[in-house]
């Protein structure tokens, strides 16, 4: 599982995602309203994969980067999906909370699967198998 070509792929996917969250996030912003306060760890996370994806790209050996940006990026997340659903649960979620969790629901495989990948990459095993 760990090679060069499958960790460049899977660096261009990262920035991939990390595009595509910041598209999702800002139109998403500019739509319904969301506080500065709560955009900023999504564009941290974004900031941080494509900074790692693109570390990745030039040095396999920053794969650590990555797995802590993909980490970062599994908790506002999953935070934002908590939230959402305990508003469900209690009964005072609108509409767009609803939506917006079942959105979280179906797209947190990504962030968990992602980082599930990186630190298996980042096993010692597996890096010393690589070498």
């Amino acid at each position: 599982m760990n090679n060069k070509t499958f960790i460049g792929r899977f660096a261009m996917w990262s920035i991939g995602i990390a595009c595509l969250h910041f598209s999702l996030e800002t139109l998403f912003t500019m739509h319904f309203g969301q506080s500065y306060v709560g955009l900023l760890p999504d564009y941290i996370a974004v900031t941080l994969l494509i900074w790692a994806g693109l570390r990745v790209r030039k040095n396999k050996a920053a794969l650590g980067l990555l797995c802590g940006a993909w980490g970062f990026t599994l908790w506002p997340h999953y935070r934002a999906w908590a939230r959402r659903f305990e508003e469900v649960m209690t009964g005072s979620a609108t509409p767009v909370v609803e939506t917006t969790m079942y959105v979280l629901t179906y797209t947190a495989p990504i962030s968990i699967i992602s980082f599930i990948i990186t630190l298996l990459l980042c096993m010692p095993a597996a890096r010393n198998h690589d070498s």
